[in-house]
């Protein structure tokens, strides 16, 4: 991988609950050395498994996976979880620290606490409850995640860890999630500025939230250019989280490879994806490189 871009593959495009090595072992076998450790796998001795393999590693959300399974959620109105989200997050700047990883990115939270992470085959959103939620519930899950995130950013500053927070999107279940909105970032930069945190952007949610709330995505990523250290990369139909591999001619192409996010590592986060069809996928991408 000599060209400009960072271009990196997540873990998750392995069937969930296989150890990170299995995913690390197929990397090796397409001579694929930048990965991302993604979230669904097993609680194993992350540390000893990485240190076998010379890659360069970022990390993400629900990694190193816990002993006690969870989802993470740093707005979460119950103390108990909103504490153990954060302690995730501080025991990943931990681990980015001991392993020389460069990055952790983490989700900003939901309005309400997900049963469960999607576990599907064709849609990877999260599982949620018949809850209702109104304003008082989403203004209460914003304003923990701005105390969630204060606590991240002091910590990560200390480390000297980069950290940054990833756009969500949902077109089915949209009022489950923050941080979906052009709006709602406007707030988080009188907050935070680029130094302290920066901005993951999911390609595939974006295009779920842009359906969901009718806003433009190029006006989106033009409002967040300046915060975006990564993307995550995936295709979908618009209306389901599909995570699938990037195709030719499609709307997201000029995005990726907008000189201003030339430095910002570019992360391919598919499901249940053969690492064939991923190295098919490597190849696509450095050919539409070129045509930018």
């Amino acid at each position: 991988m000599d060209s400009n871009s960072k271009l990196y593959v997540s873990t998750t495009f392995v069937p969930d609950k296989l150890s990170v090595e299995e995913a690390l072992i197929q990397c090796g076998e397409v001579s694929v050395s930048n990965v991302e450790l993604g979230a669904n796998h097993i609680h194993e001795n992350s540390s000893s498994i990485i240190k076998k393999y010379d890659f360069d590693f970022l990390v993400h959300n629900y990694f190193p996976i816990p002993e006690d399974d969870f989802v993470v959620n740093i707005a979460s109105e119950d103390n108990s979880i909103r504490e153990k989200s954060i302690n995730h997050v501080r025991n990943a700047i931990d681990f980015c620290c001991e392993e020389g990883c460069k990055l952790y990115t983490f989700h900003p939270g939901f309005t309400i606490n997900p049963i469960s992470s999607g576990q599907g085959t064709k849609n990877y959103d999260f599982k949620w409850g018949k809850n209702v939620v109104d304003d008082h519930s989403y203004e209460m899950a914003i304003n923990n995640m701005y105390k969630s995130l204060a606590e991240c950013v002091k910590y990560a500053s200390k480390s000297n860890i980069r950290i940054a927070i990833e756009t969500e999107g949902s077109f089915q279940k949209s009022e489950f999630l923050l941080m979906q909105r052009p709006e709602e970032y406007e707030k988080l930069f009188e907050e935070f500025n680029p130094d302290d945190l920066g901005i993951n952007l999911n390609i595939g949610h974006l295009n779920l939230a842009a359906n969901a709330f009718g806003f433009s995505k190029q006006d989106f990523v033009d409002s967040v250019a300046d915060y975006i250290v990564a993307m995550e990369m995936s295709h979908n139909d618009g209306e389901v989280d599909q995570h699938l591999p990037l195709e030719a001619e499609t709307w997201y192409w000029p995005i990726i490879f907008d000189e201003r996010f030339n430095k910002a590592y570019k992360i391919m986060e598919y499901r249940n994806t053969d690492i064939k069809a991923i190295a098919e996928n490597i190849t696509l991408f450095r050919e539409m490189e070129h045509e930018f």
